[in-house]
């Protein structure tokens, strides 16, 4: 009975620090090709939402493209549109990048700070 006591703590314990981490989300994605003849740059364009109860500010988005493997090939870091979020808030997040014949999957990783300062 003890294993499973165990078990069952360690469980909920792990998820309630997976949801405390990620108070943005990235919400929706598109690539633009920027005009020309050739296929040199493509804009990423995304949309991100603040899902926690606390405001965040200074959101920084980190965009790295990847191989098929997951090999970064590429990596920029921008900041959001707007950079502070209320609770339940979305920005914006525009980057120009390379055009690489290898890219199969983009990843986005945030760096903010959470206000917990009450107000008065």
């Amino acid at each position: 009975m003890k294993p499973l006591l165990v078990a069952i703590a360690l469980t909920v314990a792990l998820s309630a620090q997976a949801e405390a981490g990620d108070a943005v989300v990235l919400l929706e994605e598109n690539r633009i090709r920027e005009p020309g003849k050739k296929p040199t740059a493509v804009r990423h364009v995304a949309l991100v939402k603040n899902t926690s109860s606390e405001r965040v500010r200074g959101l920084r988005v980190t965009v790295e493209l990847c191989d098929y493997f997951g090999k970064l090939l590429w990596a920029r870091t921008t900041v959001a549109a707007p950079s502070s979020l209320k609770p339940g808030d979305t920005a914006t997040v525009s980057l120009l990048t390379p055009h690489l014949d290898a890219h199969r999957k983009t990843r986005y990783r945030f760096d903010y700070h959470s206000d917990t300062s009450k107000r008065r």
